[in-house]
């Protein structure tokens, strides 16, 4: 009996570490850009009021019964400054210093790892490897903004009903610059909610991305598009 039992037990199926790893960037990376938005509203409300406390403060020479209040709200403006601080340095991502990374292997092995094929490289037809053009990024922070980049296109969210669409990689090079676009193939995605938190978080994160990396990135309901400078000959 207890062989039977044993057999017909099911099966542990081991989680996919390098989607489990790519999960693990994109969550790391939200919660970095959350906190920076978070801070980012509420910095200048708090240098207003510290600006017109300390102006108060000045005019009130005299009182100090009301100084003593000001300088209680200073004092909690400032607490709250520096809470805000703690929270963004707590949550910091991608912080590591930038790298020559091959771009296009990098980028059409996320692309295969959900469900996608690359298309072309540079108007030739994809190899297994990639096409060995370096880009100078911060692997971790490149990693998750592609990563958001195909969620913005509905791969792999419930705004694509039953993931029915598979991302499709093209990466052009021209004289300074490479081009990566994905697009999603199937059938048409509904349009990704804007409104929503989640989303517009993955492309505020994934814009500072290209941008600190020298770039742009161009989004549309169906692809994403990164222009990134290559990096310079190693010669």
């Amino acid at each position: 009996m207890s062989s039977t039992q044993a057999s017909s037990t099911p099966k542990v199926v081991p989680l996919d570490s390098e989607r489990e790893r790519l999960a693990d960037l994109e969550r790391r990376s939200l919660l970095a850009e959350q906190a920076r938005q978070q801070a980012h509203h509420l910095r200048t409300p708090l240098s207003v009021i510290k600006l017109i406390s300390e102006t108060l403060e000045l005019e009130l020479i005299d009182d100090q019964a009301h100084r003593g209040r000001l300088q209680r709200l200073l004092g909690a403006a400032s607490t709250l400054s520096n809470a805000l601080s703690d929270t963004v340095r707590s949550t910091r991502f991608g912080d590591g210093p930038p790298q020559r990374l091959d771009a296009t292997t990098l980028a059409a092995r996320i692309v295969r790892i959900y469900g996608g094929r690359v298309v072309s490289i540079n108007g030739e037809a994809a190899s297994a490897d990639g096409g060995g053009l370096e880009v100078q990024v911060e692997r971790d922070t490149f990693e998750a903004a592609l990563v958001h980049c195909l969620r913005l296109i509905g791969i792999g969210t419930d705004c694509n009903g039953v993931c029915a669409h598979q991302p499709v990689l093209e990466c052009r090079a021209g004289a300074a610059s490479l081009t990566l676009r994905i697009t999603a193939e199937g059938r048409q995605p509904p349009d990704i909610p804007g409104e929503r938190a989640d989303f517009q978080l993955m492309a505020l994160a994934a814009e500072r991305a290209a941008r600190e990396s020298g770039g742009t990135l161009t989004l549309t309901n169906d692809s994403a598009t990164l222009e990134l400078p290559l990096a310079p000959s190693a010669d």
